[in-house]
């Protein structure tokens, strides 16, 4: 690898500079006026405490809104210049092609934390197969990154581990490896990676417990970073797909449809200096290695120790150490799942508002590229945003009490026609403002939607597109109050010095009903009858401008109950409603996906009638995979605080497994010595009816009935047996750490 500042200096290009020197001259100007405006209306009844401070949320929040605007209106002058018809044609660069015996060796790795094995080794398998059929599968090797603490879940992934080598036989190289202490969560899990197999490849693909990216696009980009060695970390937006909840629905219509010009915006006013998602984007290896290891913070958590949004972090030090950061937005193909309730979604934006909340102290940290202290004040303020809107709401209320309660004129009492500008004016004039800028993307989107008949179509055509972006506006408008009190919530809690748990996310279809929607959102509807109470009495003139507010917060518990409706969301999606293009021609890599899905889950099904606990103990072939997954795992396996390993295992072996607690099933797990005791008592002195189980399906005819294709004269396949062999000579081979 060259040093940074020997790299080639990239292409000057001059939409770029005036990408950023318009946004900053136009977010700056239109705040400006909004500031001025809002002083008018403030300031009428003269300078204290309490409208300063009001005139100051309004103007930082004003700011905020402003840059959203302003970014999504670059991407639609970009979107446009990129037309046929354009007058400044987009001319991107070229990027060369290299055969797939010189494309450089890429890891695609998988850190997962106790998901469902089905879906994981589905959205694998399909990848795989999507890389190969490209031709350039020899250059990608595969592995999931196990932080898995459920004992159960941990050998079902082997189970399927062995069932995903049998299906894709000689298509790819697969490997497992479980860690037996998570330390540090994923960014240690990648870490841990990078630190013992990382010298082997030039590339790594980050992906999540539910992505799916299709094999060009992959292949895209390594080819793009394998041609200019200065881009670091190159991240493919992420587009959600595959659910089915109405709240799920509005979330995916919302992203393919509006996603466009803010991504393409973000992009290009970002170019060489984008950000990182944490998934989904291919690294450069070696600077990752020796220039992104995560500092400890001082203090105790939430706010310090270790880093938890780590992706953020991560890209501003690549950046810092001279290498290039870059959003793919004019790339496809990449996909992921979102929450499908708004409870999941609140639990998932939690974890993001304690790490990001970190960032806090990073922002001005020596040494950061300009446009990384932008990106890390950005993941604070979305968070920050939320309890800033409360504060300005309760603060206007109070000072709109104080005035009346003067007997003085308030802000929204009618003003002299002497005025030149009356301040009830104003005030509507700056909540269009405010809408405007909120809205107006959305319709730059839907404007470019109906200009473009195939991906109308795919949308359901012209009238079903609007009334989706209408039901996906209105949805927004009711959840915003319920987002702004869990974001408050969250924020207050973190600076509290309260810590949350980083578990997985819930990836089911879950139908709320009356209690469980009661007990998440009761607080909602409460602070919502109360506020109407209070602005009621103090200033009626503002139910009308807060009903929006008031309406989501009121309705929370049936709002929510219809949101995380999967039936409402097929309902619509029967009528050509929040339809989005990969539902109504699913791309290749999708349809893989289900296909792969039906296939995991048969062997899930298969394995069902026994405890996996019960299964790795007798079933001598998932027992030697196994064994062999500890052996060649060379981490120290140490026993957890308080166990003992010699009495755990002769309680296994008077009760069984099932009956340890978890780190006494993990210690017991992770020793060979005592699985061997385990399994030569079972084969000894259980009832015959219990290994009766075994032998229904063990784990070679499992992986034989995973696969269909056969010889003409009826023999399993070659690969197929190949691959049976390859389970009892060795499972994990991983490639042998190389000079870069």
């Amino acid at each position: 690898m060259k040093d940074p500042a020997a790299k080639p200096r990239p292409r000057f290009d001059i939409a770029v500079l005036f990408s950023r020197v318009g946004l900053a001259l136009a977010t700056f100007a239109s705040t400006y006026l909004g500031a001025m405006a809002f002083g008018h209306l403030v300031f009428r009844q003269g300078v204290n405490v309490g409208t300063v401070l009001l005139w100051l949320l309004f103007t930082v929040l004003f700011l905020w809104v402003a840059q959203g605007f302003w970014t999504a209106t670059i991407g639609l002058l970009h979107l446009l210049r990129r037309s046929p018809m354009s007058i400044v044609p987009y001319r991107p660069e070229p990027t060369p092609k290299l055969p797939p015996d010189r494309l450089p060796r890429t890891a695609v790795v998988m850190p997962i934390y106790n998901e469902d094995p089905v879906r994981v080794f589905a959205g694998v398998e399909a990848m795989i197969r999507s890389v190969d059929q490209t031709g350039y599968g020899k250059a990608f090797d595969w592995f999931i990154l196990s932080d898995t603490r459920d004992p159960r879940v941990w050998i079902n992934e082997e189970l399927q581990l062995a069932a995903l080598r049998d299906a894709v036989g000689d298509k790819a190289r697969v490997f497992y490896r479980r860690r037996h202490k998570n330390t540090a969560r994923k960014s240690g899990n990648l870490e841990d990676f990078c630190t013992r197999f990382g010298s082997a490849y030039t590339f790594m693909l980050t992906l999540d417990a539910d992505s799916v990216m299709d094999g060009d696009t992959v292949v895209e980009m390594a080819q793009r970073c394998a041609a200019r060695d200065d881009i670091g970390i190159l991240q493919a937006p992420p587009t959600p797909v595959g659910r089915l909840s109405f709240f799920a629905r509005c979330q995916q219509f919302a992203a393919r449809v509006y996603g466009e010009v803010f991504t393409t915006g973000f992009g290009v006013w970002t170019h060489l200096d984008g950000n990182y998602y944490g998934h989904n984007a291919l690294i450069r290896i070696q600077p990752f290695v020796e220039h992104c290891g995560l500092p400890i913070l001082p203090g105790k958590p939430p706010l310090g120790g270790e880093i938890l949004s780590h992706d953020f972090v991560e890209a501003a030090l690549m950046r810092k150490a001279g290498y290039k950061v870059r959003i793919a937005y004019d790339l496809t193909g990449s996909y992921e799942e979102c929450p499908t309730t708004l409870v999941d979604y609140a639990k998932r934006d939690q974890r993001w508002c304690q790490g990001n909340m970190q960032h806090l102290r990073l922002v001005f940290t020596r040494g950061y590229h300009p446009l990384s202290r932008i990106h890390l004040g950005m993941g604070v303020m979305s968070y920050l945003a939320s309890p800033l809107w409360l504060a300005f709401m309760l603060l206007g209320l109070v000072v709109v009490a104080t005035q009346r309660w003067a007997g003085g004129e308030t802000l929204i009492t009618h003003a002299s026609p002497l005025d030149p500008i009356s301040p009830a004016l104003v005030g509507v004039l700056l909540f269009v403002a405010v809408m405007a800028m909120l809205l107006i993307p959305k319709f730059y989107a839907v404007c470019m939607l109906l200009q473009r008949p195939a991906l109308l179509r795919a949308h359901g055509g012209e009238l079903p597109a609007v009334i989706s972006a209408l039901i996906e506006v209105t949805v927004s408008v009711l959840i915003a109050p319920l987002m702004m009190v869990y974001h408050t919530r969250f924020v207050l809690t973190t600076l509290s010095g309260r810590s949350v748990n980083w578990g997985k996310q819930n990836r089911d279809e879950t139908q709320l009903g009356w209690a469980d929607a009661w007990r998440d959102h009761w607080l909602h509807t409460v602070l919502g009858l109360v506020a109407l109470a209070v602005v009621w009495g103090v200033a009626p003139g503002l139910v009308g401008w807060a009903s929006p507010v008031f309406a989501g917060l009121v309705f929370a518990v049936p709002l929510a109950m219809l949101l995380s409706n999967a039936k409402v969301g097929i309902w619509l999606r029967d009528r050509g409603l929040l339809m989005i293009p990969e539902e109504g021609h699913t791309p290749r890599v999708l349809r893989r996906f289900a296909l792969a899905l039906r296939r995991t889950q048969r062997v899930a099904d298969r394995a069902a009638h026994l405890d996996p606990l019960d299964r790795v103990v007798t079933d001598p072939a998932l027992l030697e995979l196994h064994r062999l997954h500890l052996d060649t795992n060379d981490e120290p396996k140490p026993v957890a605080d308080g166990v003992d390993l010699e009495h755990a295992t002769e309680v296994a072996l008077r009760d069984g497994l099932a009956d340890l607690k978890r780190p006494e099933q993990d210690a017991v797990l992770s020793s060979p010595a005592s699985l061997r005791r385990l399994h030569r008592y079972a084969w000894a002195m259980w009832p015959p009816e219990k290994l009766a189980k075994v032998a229904k399906e063990p784990l070679p005819r499992l992986l034989d009935r995973t696969r269909t294709r056969r010889n003409r004269d009826g023999a399993p396949d070659p690969v197929q047996q190949a691959s049976l062999e390859h389970l009892e000579t060795g499972m994990f081979n991983p490639p042998s750490p190389t000079a870069s």
